[in-house]
């Protein structure tokens, strides 16, 4: 009777013991989830559209996550663009991240895009993550222009002018309106600004400043921007060399012409070592030599004297 007692208590604490051991692999996996999931780096992505000045044009997802208040890029992943929504059936092309964090999509000057009625396209970009990122995705809506910056001078008065349309499917083009551009001079470290204006109806002029420096013969180069639009992204338009800044003198040299003859003073610099120097040179060697010339001296006295002694003592 008592052995069937202790059979009872041992299956009732296995059970217990079954059932508390699933309660921890549970919690333990539930755990490991949460932890894992902790752990997922959130990543972000931006788009940017680039209409550039050879006229062709570049879309670039960026792939960043934030430590520290800090940007920092995530290379060598993975993004897919889509043409407007992302599905299966829309992927334009898959590209990795470079050492910036970018995928660049780019397209050539002759690419057409297919528009909406407004003269508009979706792109979206999307990444999907992996065990250490968590995915992210963006999608942007850009229309397609066509900008020409232009050069005229009439009465010695100097002009900068852009015509601006946007494009439609049926070859159309509408007048740009309301969208800002900025013009610049190139420099060694950055653009220096010299005029900012407003498209409307698809142009804008702004008279070309005085006493912009060129190169020796008045050469400087122009660049037309419209930056970061909410429909034309960025659309930058160049000209080269051309003679509207002021000429920069090439000075002579003088110094170039002349040869200087330096003849060698007595310097420590110089093998021609300074007077005190050699004197003070002087003084200590006689001074060192002289207690040599004494001891020895000294040394053939007492010898002497010591011979002298032993003849004494010997009598």
């Amino acid at each position: 009777m008592k052995f069937k007692k202790a059979q009872q208590c041992l299956r009732i604490i296995s059970r217990w013991q079954m059932i508390i051991l699933l309660m921890f692999i549970c919690h333990s996996m539930s755990f490991s989830q949460n932890t894992s999931k902790a752990k997922k780096i959130r990543v972000r992505m931006n788009l940017a559209f680039y209409n550039n000045a050879d006229k062709s044009r570049e879309i670039k997802a960026g792939l960043f996550y934030i430590q520290d208040r800090v940007r920092i890029p995530i290379t060598d992943r993975m993004v897919t663009f889509y043409l407007g929504d992302i599905a299966e059936g829309m992927v334009i092309d898959s590209l990795l991240t470079d050492e910036n964090g970018e995928a660049i999509l780019k397209f050539s000057e002759d690419k057409k895009f297919t528009v909406d009625e407004e003269r508009a396209l979706s792109i979206a970009a999307s990444y999907n993550g992996n065990g250490n990122y968590s995915g992210a995705d963006a999608e942007i809506t850009i229309k397609d222009i066509s900008m020409e910056l232009f050069l005229s001078e009439i009465n010695s008065e100097k002009t900068i002018s852009i015509r601006a349309y946007e494009l439609g499917n049926n070859k159309e083009m509408v007048p740009v309106e309301e969208a800002s551009v900025s013009f610049y001079v190139p420099r060694l470290f950055s653009d220096q600004l010299i005029g900012e204006g407003k498209i409307n109806d698809g142009k804008c002029s702004i008279k070309f400043p005085e006493n912009i420096a060129g190169d020796t013969i008045g050469n400087i180069s122009l660049i037309a921007r419209i930056e970061d639009d909410k429909y034309y992204g960025n659309v930058e338009r160049e000209i080269n060399d051309f003679r509207w800044g002021n000429t920069q003198p090439i000075e002579e040299d003088k110094s170039l012409m002349t040869i200087e003859i330096t003849i060698p003073t007595r310097a420590l610099w110089h093998t021609n070592a300074p007077l005190w120097m050699i004197v003070t040179l002087i003084i200590l060697l006689t001074g060192v030599w002289s207690h040599y010339v004494y001891v020895i001296y000294q040394l053939v006295k007492l010898s002497r004297i010591s011979k002298k002694a032993k003849v004494t003592q010997q009598e």
